[in-house]
């Protein structure tokens, strides 16, 4: 068995539109050099993690950017490669985004079809919960939102 970890935060921005698993919302989106999918950046890292690959900034340095606006598809598409995906069968994927700007309530399951597409499993394999920060902080005051994404592989 082999589990990731990964995390992401970044500044929201009304001159982007919001990107979320590879989803486009009509919302205010991120500060970022790419896309700034805190969803797919999480999970880039959690990938990365439970292989023992480093962590997304080693492939995508902030230092040397990339392609302005780069979807972050594109790099999950990379990571993919990188971790030799067709060898390893995902168990399951638990994934936390935490905001007051918008409400995973209400796209929950869009999401979670959007990542079984990305990484073709069966979309029972993917939870996604929303929380808040309950008006406190970075994240309460409305300025950022996070995502915490834990996933357990295994050889295929």
């Amino acid at each position: 068995m082999l589990v990731g970890n990964g995390w992401d935060l970044h500044k929201h921005s009304s001159s982007n539109p919001l990107y979320l698993a590879g989803l486009e919302f009509q919302e205010d989106g991120f500060e970022a050099y790419s896309d700034g999918d805190i969803v797919l950046h999480a999970l880039c890292d959690a990938l990365l993690g439970s292989v023992s690959k480093k962590d997304l900034g080693y492939y995508f340095p902030s230092k040397e950017p990339t392609e302005k606006g780069l979807r972050s598809t594109q790099m999950l598409e990379k990571i993919l490669e990188i971790i030799e995906y067709d060898k390893l069968r995902v168990c399951n994927i638990d994934i936390i985004i935490i905001s007051q700007r918008f409400f995973v309530s209400e796209r929950r399951e869009e999401l979670e079809e959007n990542i079984s597409k990305l990484l073709n499993i069966d979309v029972g394999k993917v939870n996604i919960k929303g929380k808040t920060t309950d008006s406190f902080g970075l994240i309460g005051d409305k300025k950022a939102s996070a995502c915490l994404v834990t996933i357990l592989l295994e050889n295929a």
